[in-house]
C-alpha cells in the first residue's frame, strides 16, 4: 500500500503468503471485533465460538485473496466472519426470518420510534441504559442488527459496512436508517405512539426531515441540504426534540456498548490451536 511502513508491508506480504506467525500478528488485533460480530449475528455462545474459529481457518486458507489495495484487513476479516456466522446459524444472509421489514411506511416507523412524543425522563434514560440498548439491539432482525453493529458499534465507514454486508451504499444507508428507528421503537416498547400533524418549516416537511435524519446525524449531507434541515429544526420543535433523541441513541450505541479491543487471551489461544491444525493456505 502507498505510504505503508516497510516493516508493515513485509508483514502483509508474509501474511498473504501464508506465514503463520505473520498471520497471527495481523489478525490478533482484530480478533475481538470478529467475536463481537459473530455473537451479534448468531446470538449463541457455542455457535459464535464455532463461527469465530472457522473465520480464522477460512481467513488463513484464503490469505492470498486479501488485497491491501482494496481495503484494510478488518473489513476483509469481518466479511468472512459474517459469512461464517450465518452458516453456523443455519441460515443465509437475507433469509426471510432475518430480513428487515421494509414495507412499513417511514412515517409510521417514526411514530413508533417516538417522533412527536414528548418523552418523560424515564423514557429518555432508556436510550442511555446499556442493558436496554443491548436488549433492543438483540431484538432486531439479523439483517438490521448487523448493519447497526458494524456502523454504529464498531464504527466502520458506510462504504466498509456496505462491502461487508454485500449491498450497495444507498441500500445500506436505507437499511441503517430504518434499523436505527426500529431500535428506538424497541427501546420505547409498550409506549403508545402519538400522532402529530405534519408541518412545513424551512422549506421542508417533517417527513422529508425524518427520511434524511441518519445522513444528517452522520454528517453526510451536502451543505445546502444540511442548512435546510437546520432551518426546519429551528422552526419545528417536534422534529428538533426527536432529532436530539435520535442522535443520542446513535451515539449511545458507540459509547455504551463500546467496541473495545481487549483480547481474551485464553479464547484466542484456543482458536490458535484450531488454526494450527488447519490445512495449508490456498495459493
Amino acid at each position: 500500500m502507498q505510504g505503508e511502513h516497510p516493516q508493515q508491508g513485509d508483514l502483509t506480504q508474509r501474511f498473504q503468503r501464508g506465514d503463520r506467525s505473520a498471520f497471527a500478528a495481523v489478525v490478533k488485533p482484530h480478533w475481538p471485533a470478529v467475536q463481537r460480530l459473530v455473537q451479534a449475528i448468531a446470538k449463541d455462545g457455542a455457535r459464535s465460538q464455532d463461527a469465530a474459529q472457522e473465520t480464522l481457518v477460512a481467513a488463513f486458507r484464503g490469505a492470498a485473496s486479501f488485497d491491501p489495495g482494496r481495503g484494510a484487513v478488518l473489513p476483509w476479516l469481518l466479511a468472512i466472519a459474517r459469512r461464517e456466522a450465518y452458516r453456523v446459524k443455519a441460515g443465509r444472509p437475507g433469509d426471510a426470518a432475518d430480513a428487515p421489514v421494509e414495507d412499513e411506511a417511514l412515517g409510521e416507523l417514526g411514530l413508533r420510534a417516538g417522533w412527536s412524543a414528548d418523552d418523560p425522563e424515564h423514557l429518555v434514560a432508556r436510550a442511555e441504559d446499556r442493558e436496554r440498548l443491548s436488549w433492543a439491539l438483540a431484538s432486531l432482525s439479523s439483517s438490521d442488527r448487523e448493519v447497526v453493529w458494524l456502523r454504529d458499534v464498531e464504527g466502520l465507514s458506510g462504504e466498509e459496512t456496505a462491502a461487508i454486508t454485500g449491498i450497495d451504499l444507498g441500500a445500506m444507508k436505507s437499511r441503517l436508517h430504518r434499523a436505527r428507528l426500529r431500535l428506538m421503537a424497541a427501546i420505547r416498547e409498550g409506549e403508545v405512539p402519538v400522532s402529530e400533524q405534519e408541518r412545513s418549516e424551512g422549506g421542508l416537511t417533517c417527513s422529508q426531515v425524518l427520511a434524511q435524519l441518519s445522513e444528517y446525524v452522520d454528517g453526510q449531507l451536502p451543505p445546502g441540504e444540511r442548512q435546510a434541515i437546520d432551518a426546519h429544526l429551528t422552526g419545528c420543535t417536534v422534529c428538533a426534540r426527536f432529532g436530539g433523541r435520535f442522535r443520542r441513541t446513535v451515539v449511545g450505541l458507540r459509547t455504551r456498548l463500546g467496541a473495545t479491543n481487549a483480547v481474551d487471551e485464553a479464547a484466542y489461544l484456543e482458536v490458535l490451536e484450531r488454526f494450527e491444525r488447519s490445512g495449508p493456505p490456498r495459493s
